[in-house]
């Protein structure tokens, strides 16, 4: 069967950031921004990286789209990328340059629609098109992922199938932590033969 992305979930943009500043500073509270540096270093196995915060208006914290364990978002600038949250983003603001998706229940495994939006060749192929023109910014519209067609088969080989892109995922962070320390232990044996020089 196939579903609008929009039939199926709740699709919110995120925050512009300047509207939620507060007009002042002891009326603000801080909270963690989600970025999408954040999301590339952690699919190149990178962890420790820096998180920006926000002050926001005590008065808006309760209308803000805050990430949640599990649920999606989508990079609308440069990272055109589906990523599933995890434990980590919890809490944090998620800005104007995302969209966050949560479905409805039961209906949508969370890695079956990532890999379903990342690696499918007929929705790379839409968000080719989509990104495509003059600009030098190549931006997704959040209508265009509105009216995303998205194939929904049984929920049961959605998790077979999530769980396999989950875990190739997690197999590639893996090899790339080998690599770098694999690297580390190269590093450290050569400088030890120029020490003995």
């Amino acid at each position: 069967m196939e579903f609008l992305l929009e039939q199926i979930s709740q699709i919110t943009h995120g925050v512009v950031l300047n509207r939620i500043k507060p007009k002042i500073l002891s009326e603000g509270a801080e909270y963690p921004i989600l970025t999408i540096s954040q999301l590339i270093d952690e699919e190149n196995g990178v962890w420790d990286y820096e998180v920006p915060t926000a002050l926001v208006d005590k008065k808006k914290v309760k209308n803000l789209n805050l990430a949640k364990e599990h649920s999606i978002v989508i990079g609308l600038t440069s990272f055109h990328r589906a990523a599933v949250l995890e434990k980590q983003h919890e809490g944090k603001i998620i800005p104007s340059n995302f969209v966050s998706i949560e479905f409805q229940n039961g209906i949508m495994d969370p890695y079956y629609f990532a890999w379903y939006f990342n690696e499918h060749p007929e929705i790379k192929r839409q968000r080719m098109i989509a990104i495509q023109g003059n600009s030098s910014v190549k931006v997704l519209s959040v209508h265009m992922i509105r009216q995303l067609m998205i194939e929904c088969p049984n929920l049961s080989t959605q998790m077979s199938i999530g769980k396999l892109y989950y875990y190739q995922k997690r197999k590639k962070v893996l090899l790339m932590e080998k690599m770098r320390l694999e690297e580390a232990v190269l590093t450290e044996e050569m400088m030890h033969h120029l020490e003995k020089l």
